[in-house]
């Protein structure tokens, strides 16, 4: 496409309407991930469908997983695409009407059809999670592409923005439905997982109106069998992606207690499953307020020591927990307190803040790494050779059964800790990089295009 086409695709008012539409869509992507949150409520699903902690750890296993594991193997034929939104568009309703299958599934496990409901479930899971995982690329690219270069911290602020908005809410939600009266479980869970299957359809029909640049420039152009031929040099060549990779890998072995803190709070602290909603409610307030703060203090600082930060940041939410197993081992021996449950908040508090500072830097500094030609095959590889520590969580289960909740928080702040250090020697791209230069689109942003 000519400069002048760019130009006129990229017009004020197509630029609001771009922006406009895009953040309601993130309002609804954040809210149906909520609403089906796998690090929260699918685990406390599991559990009452009579599933193992290794089941409940499995959840979020097959949820990042199956998101990032096509990642790498769809990138080279996107990078031949002139427009993702239609690949997206397929994706993402295919993702919806698995949802509401989800939500039939439960529905028919109280109607007593037990005996499959599990293997049913896991499996329409990782249909799901194939299908956002497989359309990724192609959303972080579309939304990287339908606003000039100067605009993208804006459009992805204000995504981030609405979408904790929409997160708020879905938290909310999800403790009105957990602890409504006349609504018990699995009927409870058929509700959320239906209202997440909407919300979806909801969030592409917001996308649809978005106005991509048709033949917009185009990556590097190769098959998957030289995509996965260059991989090793390219980790060679390319010092910053190496430690950048490595940085990461460390600090998301944190990741192996993500579906426990809900399952401690409920099964060890006693706290009832309704709270959860509270909890991801806090957790959203929190992300949106910080977003402010890291945005600014990413300006000052820059996309590296912010993503130096977040390491650090990663290792609270576990310090916190493990206080909280202190306090009841020494004062509150006979029983909770009522306000124990609601200060059990502050642990997921801590995570928003993490999760924020993690977003608003792990993205954007990928984007300022990678060259602006095979910033699609950056972003596919290093998401698809994290893709096996995703199954951390299934072994915390196995953890958490043979030598208790204790350990699984202490290996998780251990790792976030160490991912810290890690990132020490994590220097700037210009002087290491194969190319010799930054991407332009390098701006402290958080990530939309969450898993």
């Amino acid at each position: 496409m000519s400069k002048a086409q760019h130009s006129a695709a990229h017009e004020p008012d197509t630029i609001r309407r771009n922006i406009t539409w895009s953040a309601i869509n993130h309002f609804f992507v954040e809210g149906g991930m909520t609403l089906s949150d796998p690090a929260t409520v699918l685990p406390l699903m599991i559990r009452e469908m009579g599933g193992s902690h290794m089941l409940a750890g499995l959840v979020p296993s097959v949820r990042l997983f199956g998101w990032l594991l096509p990642q790498f193997f769809v990138a080279a034929p996107l990078q031949r695409l002139q427009r993702y939104l239609p690949t997206v568009r397929v994706l993402e309703i295919t993702r919806a009407a698995v949802y509401a299958g989800l939500a039939l599934v439960l529905a028919g496990y109280g109607a007593g059809h037990t005996e499959m409901a599990l293997p049913l479930f896991f499996a329409l899971f990782v249909v799901a999670r194939l299908a956002a995982g497989s359309s990724a690329v192609a959303r972080a690219e579309l939304v990287a592409r339908m606003v000039p270069p100067e605009q993208r911290s804006n459009v992805v602020s204000v995504r981030s923005f609405t979408g904790d908005i929409g997160g708020f809410g879905a938290g909310l939600l999800i403790s009105v439905i957990l602890g409504a009266q006349g609504l018990s479980f699995p009927l409870n869970y058929a509700w959320l997982l239906a209202i997440s299957s909407a919300s979806f359809l909801l969030a592409i029909s917001a996308l649809s109106a978005v106005v991509e640049p048709a033949g917009a420039p185009r990556g590097t152009s190769i098959d998957l069998k030289r995509q996965l031929a260059r991989t090793p040099a390219l980790l060679r060549a390319d010092r910053v992606f190496r430690q950048y990779i490595i940085a990461r890998g460390i600090g998301d072995i944190a990741g192996i207690a993500d579906p426990f803190y809900i399952l401690y709070a409920t099964e060890v602290l006693g706290v009832p499953p309704a709270m959860s909603g509270l909890y991801l409610a806090a957790r959203m307030v929190v992300r949106m307020l910080s977003n402010l703060v890291w945005a600014r203090t990413c300006r000052r600082h820059g996309n590296l020591w912010t993503f130096r930060t977040a390491r650090l940041l990663g290792a609270l939410e576990p310090v916190a927990v493990l206080g909280f197993g202190l306090l009841r081992l020494l004062l509150w021996r006979d029983g909770l307190p009522p306000y124990a449950g609601i200060l059990f908040a502050l642990p997921f508090s801590l995570q928003g803040l993490a999760i924020s500072a993690n977003n608003i830097s792990r993205t954007s500094y990928l984007y300022e790494i990678a060259p602006d030609g095979d910033r699609p095959t950056y972003i596919g590889l290093s998401n698809t050779l994290l893709g096996p520590l995703q199954f951390l969580p299934t072994l915390g289960g196995l953890l958490v059964t043979t030598v208790g909740y204790p350990a699984v928080f202490l290996l998780a702040a251990a790792s976030a800790v160490a991912s810290y250090l890690v990132t020490a020697g994590v220097h700037g791209p210009a002087s290491t990089r194969p190319d010799g230069g930054a991407s332009d689109v390098g701006q402290c942003a958080a990530a939309t295009d969450a898993p």
